[in-house]
């Protein structure tokens, strides 16, 4: 099989979603591998270091030729001309936010999978480490952006009460998944005082269980709880993520125009459209706005920031599933291997994803009877 290993044009986004020792595998495994000029060098890469592993080096257009695309992030609008029936496109899709994608690619009846829903064990195993790089990111950029001269409170999330008794910031976390645990790792790593809000019974018991601190409160999620603890917020991050689907606009603004002046809001599931009501996507190199004396910060491709690592980690999950396609083509590799069909969100032009579906009000056709 051609594969084509894509640059990509997001704004800021450093990631490459192949490695030169994965390319290695894939060639090895009888696949042509073509690398797009200079897709890697974000990540610290070198078209050398692909061409030793025995890639090519194409252009972006050449690249796009392939029978399989591999990316990290969905494809760009100028993207669209290059997709040719029967294709299959690899990558972090997020097609709940993007309908105009979604129509772009049934026309021309390519095959999209989403590694944000490819679920293993009521896991997702290549979402989760980039939901982790995430929340411990949105931590660190909360504490940065808090800062007076980005129009932030002013305050140390730290504080220094064993100084002199200036308290410690409050960080509010809306869910208490993956990515929630490790912003809440992070804040408590600032020392921080932290508060988890969940709705599952089961996942308050293990956040309870798991970080037995002090500083930590795990709080029953409902609309009242939400609109008390925001109003304490000095950081809030929102990590709600429906797999496939748009997520509710939970935070309202009349919550958000609650919060402190000056507190910072970071929305982790703006990829997929966010949960607060009114944002707005911004990105790496611009990466805030204030509205309502709230510092927004909603870049929906944090862990691009952080290539080397991102690369790294996507690279060693996605490459069991790229081997299988490469050899045995798409359709029996996801007649063998339930976890892969589970990221089939678009089959031959068919959204076979029924959130995605649902999200756009599109028609939605069960992969299994289409295969």
């Amino acid at each position: 099989m051609q594969i084509g290993i894509v640059k990509e044009l997001k704004p800021g986004e450093e990631r490459v979603a192949c490695t030169p020792s994965n390319a290695k595998k894939l060639v090895d495994n009888g696949n042509e591998v073509l690398v797009e000029k200079d897709a890697g060098i974000g990540s610290g890469f070198t078209n050398e270091e692909y061409e030793q592993a025995g890639a090519s080096i194409v252009s972006h257009q050449e690249s796009w030729q392939a029978d399989l695309i591999v990316k990290v992030k969905e494809p760009d609008p100028k993207e669209f001309q290059y997709f040719k029936k029967g294709q299959v496109i690899w990558g972090f899709q997020h097609l709940a936010s993007s309908k105009e994608t979604v129509e772009a690619m049934q026309k021309a009846e390519v095959t999209a999978i989403g590694g944000e829903t490819i679920e293993k064990d009521g896991q997702a195993p290549l979402l989760a480490p980039m939901s982790a790089i995430a929340g411990r990111r949105s931590m660190l950029m909360g504490a940065y952006y808090l800062e007076a001269q980005h129009k932030g409170e002013g305050i140390l999330i730290s504080g220094i009460d064993a100084i002199s008794g200036i308290p410690s910031g409050k960080v509010v976390i809306f869910g208490g998944g993956s990515a929630g645990v490790n912003a809440a790792t992070i804040a408590l790593g600032l020392q921080a005082d932290v508060s988890i809000i969940e709705l599952n019974d089961d996942r308050i018991n293990w956040l309870e269980n798991y970080f037995n601190n002090k500083n930590v409160s795990v709080i029953k999620s409902n609309e009242k709880n939400l609109a008390n603890e925001i109003k304490t917020a000095d950081i809030f991050i929102s990590t709600i993520l429906i797999s496939g689907s748009k997520p509710p606009k939970l935070v309202t603004r009349q919550m958000v125009q609650s919060m402190k002046k000056g507190s910072v809001l970071v929305d982790i599931a703006i990829d997929q459209g966010g949960t607060v009501e009114g944002i707005r996507p911004t990105t790496i190199s611009d990466p805030v706005y204030v509205k309502d004396g709230v510092v927004h910060y909603a870049v929906p491709n944090q862990p691009g920031a952080v290539p080397r690592t991102s690369t790294m980690v996507l690279a060693a999950g996605n490459i069991e599933y790229l081997l299988e396609i490469g050899k045995l083509g798409i359709n029996q590799a996801i007649k063998n291997n339930s976890v892969l069909a589970t990221g089939v969100n678009i089959y031959k032009g068919h959204v076979t994803n029924r959130g995605l579906a649902e999200s756009h009000d599109l028609n939605y056709e069960s992969l299994e009877g289409l295969l």
